[in-house]
């Protein structure tokens, strides 16, 4: 999730292109913590192109509904982990309403200590990310856990680290906020550490997007 950010002239050409996948259903509350359009069109664009249907999402809204319609065009899986109770049975129900229940999974993930954190911010507890994939996740967006508040600017740190033995050999990691400060280190770290791995911006999204070299 991200803080509010002005939208530009991509995140408006996004919402056109967007149309189809937005107008398939019933209304979506479009919060401020939502992936911007243009980064939602640009996840879009990577599903489509390389054909990907194992998706998991860390943080969960607007991008979940839309990629399980997209999951449902295509052919393929979501499943999104949330932190907030309350959040999560908005877009729960959601699914449910539209029927989405063969295409997406929302995970009820509550905030707890992880050894792989930097300093004290929480991340998704043990015992959802064992109703993750196991492997073969063909790409990952990084959305949360929120990281916009003093103490919580590396909160999404542990997600690669964490995840990157269950990921498939050509996937794509994707990392929201990507020019705030918090995350700039996350990703200077992720391609430090993980070797193999290079992180690119695409600031029109505010997306980062990691890719084995």
């Amino acid at each position: 999730m991200t803080a509010s950010h002005p939208w530009g002239w991509a995140d408006l050409h996004a919402w056109q292109v967007l149309r189809p996948l937005l107008d398939a259903g019933g209304y979506l509350p479009w919060t401020e913590g939502a992936l911007r359009p243009a980064a939602l069109a640009l996840v879009c664009n990577e599903i489509v192109l390389a054909d990907r249907r194992r998706l998991v999402e860390l943080g969960s809204g607007v991008s979940t509904i839309v990629l399980a319609r997209l999951m449902r065009e295509r052919g393929g899986h979501l499943t999104s982990l949330e932190h907030d109770p309350g959040w999560a049975g908005v877009v729960g129900a959601q699914i449910e309403q539209e029927e989405l229940g063969d295409f997406a999974r929302l995970v009820e993930a509550p905030l707890e200590a992880h050894p792989l954190a930097l300093g004290d911010a929480p991340w998704y507890a043990a015992s959802a990310l064992g109703r993750l994939p196991s492997g073969g996740i063909e790409l990952l967006l990084v959305d949360g856990p929120p990281g916009y508040t003093a103490g919580t600017e590396h909160s999404r740190y542990p997600a690669f680290p964490a995840l990157a033995d269950r990921l498939a050999p050509g996937a794509l990691v994707m990392l929201d906020d990507a020019e705030r400060e918090g995350e700039r280190e996350i990703l200077e770290r992720w391609q430090r550490e993980a070797g193999g791995w290079s992180f690119a911006t695409d600031r029109a999204s505010g997306l980062a997007v990691g890719r084995r070299t």
